[in-house]
């Protein structure tokens, strides 16, 4: 992923904000059918209210940051990634609190590499991939992250997520 994440710094905000709205999108509808099954009711409503201020930012439309909405949401996140049963998705929750309020001209390399790692770990966390204790080798845990096939999903997509945006 070295190469795509050198990528980014040729692209501008704007542009890093629409692909960060672009894996969000694909993040949801990528998550296993019993993950995505918790995203149903009053969870569902918020993600989705999350992503359409993302949307929104890309598109140039974005509430006051101090917004009573902009407030709301990022508290209903905040609150979801704490729930129990919805442990697998808490990187979701922490990518969209993340993001809601945040103007294209603020976004920058490092924070669209923190928005695509978070989007990788909800991916990562809904899978049987084993844990490892602390100290286990970088390499041993990242073998059984290649293992995974939507793990490695996860990866080419966001590979080639950045070389189409380059190429825009």
């Amino acid at each position: 992923m070295g190469d795509e994440v050198r990528l980014l710094g040729q692209l501008g905000s704007g542009a890093q904000l629409d692909l960060i709205v672009r894996l969000l999108e694909w993040t949801i509808e990528a998550l296993p059918s019993a993950a995505r099954s918790l995203l149903e009711g009053e969870a569902g409503e918020t993600v989705s209210g999350a992503l359409q201020l993302v949307r929104g930012a890309a598109a140039g439309s974005l509430p006051d940051e101090e917004s009573e909405e902009v407030e709301e949401l990022e508290d209903e996140l905040a609150e979801l990634a704490d729930e129990l049963e919805l442990q697998d998705l808490w990187q979701l929750f922490v990518a969209l609190n993340d993001s809601v309020g945040v103007p294209a001209e603020d976004v920058t390399v490092e924070f669209t590499r923190t928005i695509m790692s978070a989007c990788y770990d909800v991916i990562r966390d809904c899978e049987d991939v084993p844990e490892f204790p602390v100290g286990t080798q970088e390499s041993v845990a990242l073998d059984a992250e290649r293992a995974n096939n939507n793990c490695m999903r996860a990866i080419e997509y966001q590979k080639e997520l950045i070389r189409t945006a380059v190429q825009e």
